[in-house]
């Protein structure tokens, strides 16, 4: 696609798609989307009303409980079920002809109950008529070809005796393979190869028990296992085959787990769907869920429908706040519109989606009407940008993104589309930018293991000059002995110091040194804690004001590493961190230790002071320190697939400090290892006990200052 064409196409969007962006308050509904962190962000309307098909069409009356709507060859196919027929629109909206029953052995039968339906390509229609327990297979003139009935009991047990078969939906792949989603069916999807011969089920949803439910069941006898309800997988409620023979299902009850409510299953019924979003494929999530008094309300999206598009793109359809959720093939929520309500645009029960071309059709159960959306400029241009990367036109698919940008500037996937376009033309550093703009840390990892790659073999000569200057000064060091030699002389300086001997020092002068060696005595203590701590007490190598600057060093440290620790592993909200809570997030459990600490070993017969516990724990932190401050540092130079270093050297740091804070408890107070385990776990419900009240106390003087504070309202007024 050379740049003359894209620019025409985005003139057409633009003339196209104009009138949309200066009508777009004709939608009673607004258009957001989700960043990293869950939070919505507002975003322009992706598809607006175009036309209701409702009330009175023609002499047919209106649609009565609509349930289904299938597009194929730009006719409209649309189940009224109320009113028991299939009507066929054609492209222009014009009324086709209506199909009100078939004739079958020279009588004319009716339809029961008309629910679910698919045409194929050659027009041959599969009606899932629910009442009548049978799939009817009608020609494109709605002449009878066969009806597929229950599947039969079998001695295996798939079908039982008792079977009762409902059909909901169906739909019917390339191969001709017929697939029915059936009511109180808890198995899966009813499978049927093209001559109707049942095969069996395809990818059962799993269940979920929530935490109440799983923890009885693990304290039951058998006789109460027994008595108690069945957890049942939940039923499918719809499904589509895109052009890959895969299935798109839905699932709109909230016993399944989150990750399943949207499934795309191969052949043999596994779930294949791509979950690489901030999200995976579940509708509304995360801010959402607070009313406007910030309450959490505990509802989530419902789907009833799902439709595939092109170049992986599907759409789900919400019933519980009539919603329609875009997705593309990884997984990423495009655009988001539509709602629950009685405006222009708006639905009460909506019951089934479908595209036409790139329209979209949503049917209202309740209001008996179908709604037509049209794409605004900026849906197209989305849609655009992911053919052209789809295509391989990664030139285009920048311009693009680079539009929607310009009509969106909270659209993270589109920084990620022009990261990709960048990576894919050996751009690394500039894609580097756009995937930590879009918050996409996978593909950053990539760019930037390939841009690291770069830099290293251009710089290799630099490079190996460095390491070679290295190798030379550690053996320099090695034959003079620096190093020893000037441990040697602090050593001596130190014990001077401590012992008051010296007649070079000042007092001033002493009582630094003094620190300096007690500070540095930390790392002698990580190395060798019995030892350390025993003297930390017994010899007084341990201070106060060395034991406050390790507490406040760590403090540094923590939010030194909230703040720099690499993009690929540091998924915090920068823009909204507080240094001031970030100092209390680790100043305060650590004071509530040494206070909580010693008011138990006190009552335990402790033989540590207040000072003794303050030293000991500070010391006990120092791994944190000198682990975790590199650590940041090296961060910022791992891809992804490193990353399991930086856990495991962050994993040692805490344990490392948890196992001195235990041994430095041990031998402060003199206790068994038994009763220095019990002594911390006390401390910590201790600390849990603490926070309880003060919050407690925060939330009641909170109370308290409001009721002054409408009081002294209440008495102005009156005044």
């Amino acid at each position: 696609m050379s740049k003359r064409t894209v620019f025409s196409v985005l003139l057409v969007y633009i003339l196209v798609g104009v009138s949309g962006i200066l009508r777009a308050n004709e939608a009673p509904y607004v258009s957001y989307i989700y960043d990293y962190w869950g939070q919505t962000a507002p975003a322009p309307r992706a598809y607006l009303p175009e036309r209701i098909v409702t009330g009175q069409i023609g002499d047919l009356g209106g649609l009565i409980e609509p349930r289904d709507v299938f597009v194929q060859n730009n006719k409209i196919y649309l189940a009224d079920t109320g009113n028991k027929r299939i009507i066929v629109f054609d492209d222009k909206w014009e009324i086709e002809r209506v199909i009100d029953g078939f004739v079958i052995e020279g009588t004319k039968q009716g339809f029961s109950d008309p629910f679910g339906l698919h045409v194929t390509p050659d027009g041959t229609m599969f009606i899932a008529d629910r009442n009548a327990a049978r799939i009817v297979v009608l020609t494109q003139e709605g002449n009878l070809l066969r009806i597929l009935g229950a599947p039969p009991p079998d001695e295996d047990g798939v079908i039982p005796e008792d079977f009762r078969y409902r059909p909901r939906k169906v739909a019917v792949d390339q191969a001709g393979r017929i697939y029915v989603v059936a009511e109180d069916v808890y198995d899966g999807i009813l499978e049927f190869d093209a001559d109707g011969a049942f095969r069996g089920f395809v990818g059962a949803p799993r269940v979920r028990l929530n935490i109440a439910q799983y923890l009885w069941r693990l304290v039951s006898t058998q006789a109460q296992r027994e008595r108690m309800q069945l957890f049942l997988p939940t039923e499918y409620s719809n499904l589509d085959i895109d052009e890959r023979g895969f299935i798109y299902t839905t699932v709109a009850s909230s016993n399944v787990n989150e990750l399943d409510v949207i499934r795309r299953l191969n052949p043999s019924g596994a779930d294949v769907l791509r979950r690489r979003g901030f999200s995976p494929p579940m509708g509304d999530y995360g801010s959402v869920f607070l009313d406007e008094d910030g309450q959490l309300v505990y509802s989530r999206s419902a789907f009833v429908d799902v439709v595939a598009r092109e170049y992986g793109v599907y759409s789900a359809l919400d019933r519980t706040r009539g919603r329609v959720f875009t997705y593309d093939g990884e997984g990423n929520l495009l655009y988001v519109f539509g709602g629950i309500g009685n405006q222009r645009g708006t639905f009460q029960v909506p019951s089934a989606l479908a595209t036409l071309g790139d329209k979209l059709l949503v049917l209202d159960a309740v209001r008996n009407e179908l709604t037509v959306f049209r794409p605004t400029l900026y849906a197209k241009l989305i849609h655009a940008a992911i053919e052209s990367h789809y295509t391989g036109q990664y030139d285009a698919a920048r311009e693009l993104w680079s539009q929607v940008l310009s009509l969106n500037g909270n659209y993270d996937l589109a920084y990620t589309g022009i990261g990709q376009a960048l990576l894919r033309t050996g751009r690394y550093r500039e894609a580097m930018d756009y995937f930590r703009a879009g918050q996409n840390r996978e593909d950053y990892s990539e760019a930037f293991q390939l841009y690291r790659r770069e830099i290293l073999m251009r710089n290799f000569g630099r490079f190996m000059q460095v390491l070679l200057s290295v190798w030379i000064l550690s053996l320099v060091n090695g034959k003079l002995q620096l190093t020893t030699r000037g441990r040697s002389w602090f050593a001596d300086l130190s014990s001077r110091a401590r012992s008051q001997a010296s007649q070079e020092l000042s007092p001033r002068q002493a009582a630094f040194i003094r620190y300096l060696d007690s500070l540095g005595y930390a790392l002698y203590v990580v190395r060798h804690p019995f030892d350390g701590f025993w003297d930390l007490k017994h010899e007084k190598r341990g201070t106060v004001q060395a034991a406050v600057t390790l507490v406040a060093l760590l403090s540094l440290v923590f939010v030194f590493m909230r703040q720099y620790t690499g993009f690929i592993f540091n998924t915090r909200r920068l823009t909204e961190m507080n240094v001031f809570v970030e100092f209390g997030s680790v100043l305060v459990p650590v004071i509530l230790w040494m206070i909580v600490s010693w008011s138990l070993t006190t009552l335990m017969e402790g033989k540590g002071t207040f000072r003794d516990i303050v030293i000991a724990t500070a010391y006990a932190l120092t791994p944190l320190i000198i682990i975790n401050f590199p650590l940041t540092i090296i961060s910022g130079y791992l891809t992804l697939q490193e990353g399991v270093f930086y856990y495991i050297f962050l994993a040692i740091s805490i344990l490392w400090a948890g196992g001195l804070l235990i041994i430095g408890t041990m031998l402060t107070h003199d206790y068994s290892m038994k009763k220095t385990l019990l002594t911390c776990f006390l401390t910590i419900i201790g600390i849990l006990v603490v926070l309880f009240i003060a919050l407690l106390m925060i939330g009641v003087m909170g109370q308290v200052v409001a009721w002054v504070r409408d009081i002294y309202r209440e008495i102005l007024f009156r005044l």
